[in-house]
């Protein structure tokens, strides 16, 4: 799609996207330890204000940044969060500082909000969109059991990286 701009909710660090091969990373659980913004979920109506106000606070989680660090250069980085894109800003900065390399950062659209529809709807879209621009998932991690089913849909292999975020939640398990 050369000669179209990128969706407003696609952040690339140096503002162009090639295509090829792409490994997707989830964020928040995988990369970035948000254990202590959890309690703003778990309520009887989450606090989603109040769950990314603290995201600039969140710790790497380790594991998570030795598995994105064997990626080849080749490979794109596609980081595909249930993120809101009005912390975009907030985020590419964290991932900058924590010294994470990424190639494209995809938030969720501005006119939603993590109401609006569960995270496995959002990310099977965007994979749908990911393959448009030319991009081609070979690998997807995320900490979301219902998302890593939908890679399988795609035939995209996938590791489940468990975070915990959604062990004792109903409310939550494929949901966010």
């Amino acid at each position: 799609m050369t000669g179209t701009p990128l969706p407003g909710h696609w952040h690339v660090p140096g503002g162009g996207l090639a295509g090829g091969q792409a490994v997707i990373f989830d964020l928040d659980g995988v990369l970035a330890d948000a254990l202590h913004r959890q309690h703003f979920l778990h309520r009887q109506e989450p606090d989603w204000k109040g769950f990314y106000a603290g995201v600039e606070g969140d710790g790497v989680i380790e594991a998570g940044r030795a598995l994105a660090a064997t990626m080849r250069d080749d490979v794109r980085i596609v980081i595909l969060t249930g993120r809101v894109d009005d912390v975009a800003g907030v985020t590419r900065q964290w991932l900058t500082e924590n010294g994470l390399r990424w190639d494209l950062l995809v938030c969720r659209p501005p006119h939603e909000d993590d109401s609006s529809r569960h995270a496995v709807d959002y990310k099977r879209e965007e994979v749908d969109r990911l393959r448009t621009w030319g991009l081609q998932p070979v690998l997807a991690i995320d900490d979301n059991r219902r998302i890593v089913e939908m890679y399988g849909e795609f035939g995209i292999p996938s590791v489940y990286f468990p975070s915990g975020y959604y062990d004792d939640s109903n409310r939550y398990d494929g949901g966010v």
